[in-house]
């Protein structure tokens, strides 16, 4: 998947046809988005046999925040969550006549804590307005839930990298990745989990954009002191648009 994930840095760092600057597009900051998201779980509670769960969803809406420059030493943020989109799928469920519905009552479910949501900071380490590589911190409080699993909450931080790409006269990349460490839970579990987050975007200059969010926790266990992991994506179609 990691291979997935970075192969578009590649292709863009390979050509360029008369790419416009940066700057082009890091003069919106607001996101507005559509997410369809997964969640799966690859767990040994049986075994050998072990046993997989996943579930698919389309969360209707959902909001984000970014700021980046361009220059040398140019400063970055980020603040964004998964709470709205998975909220309105869970109001989805609830509102349904259907039985037995699909929701999170009956899957593994990994996702953030929407009123403290995903923050970034960070600097550029190079930066022009072709390409910036940029070095930051990013934090997260995670919750991770379902029916046989150990209810609880991670606040966690680490450093995080990502490279903005000018492409063509109106697209560029965005590719960024990191590792995610545990400080404190609401459980006080001392096997802490093991995290990494990964993001691709493909943005327009005229503030249209595709993403694809990536987050990984394993070395998780269960009630039955069993090793899971979880895996979910989001996949996201918006606009970033200037306010």
């Amino acid at each position: 998947m990691k291979r997935i994930i970075l192969l578009p840095l590649f292709l863009a760092l390979s050509f360029q046809i008369n790419a416009q600057s940066l700057n082009d597009y890091y003069n919106k900051y607001f996101d507005i988005y559509t997410p369809f998201s997964g969640i799966s779980c690859d767990s040994k509670a049986l075994g050998a046999i072990g046993f997989k769960n996943t579930i698919n969803y389309w969360g209707v809406l959902n909001l984000g925040c970014t700021y980046s420059q361009s220059k040398q030493w140019g400063f970055s943020f980020f603040m964004g969550q998964r709470a709205m989109g998975d909220a309105f799928f869970a109001l989805k469920g609830l509102l349904s006549k259907k039985t037995p519905r699909k929701d999170f009552s009956d899957t593994y479910y990994l996702a953030d804590f929407g009123l403290l949501p995903n923050l970034r900071f960070g600097c550029n380490l190079f930066g022009n307005e072709k390409i910036v590589i940029n070095l930051g911190v990013y934090h997260s409080y995670y919750i991770t839930t379902g029916t046989t699993t150990i209810k609880n909450d991670w606040l966690s931080a680490g450093p995080n990298i990502y490279v903005d790409k000018t492409i063509t006269k109106w697209l560029a990349a965005k590719v960024s990745s990191g590792p995610m460490f545990s400080y404190l839970n609401g459980r006080k579990i001392k096997q802490l989990p093991r995290i990494w987050e990964h993001k691709l975007e493909l943005i327009t200059k005229f503030g249209m954009f595709v993403g694809l969010d990536y987050l990984t926790m394993s070395k998780l266990q269960d009630n039955y002191d069993s090793d899971y992991k979880l895996k979910r994506y989001d996949f996201k179609v918006g606009f970033r648009v200037h306010l």
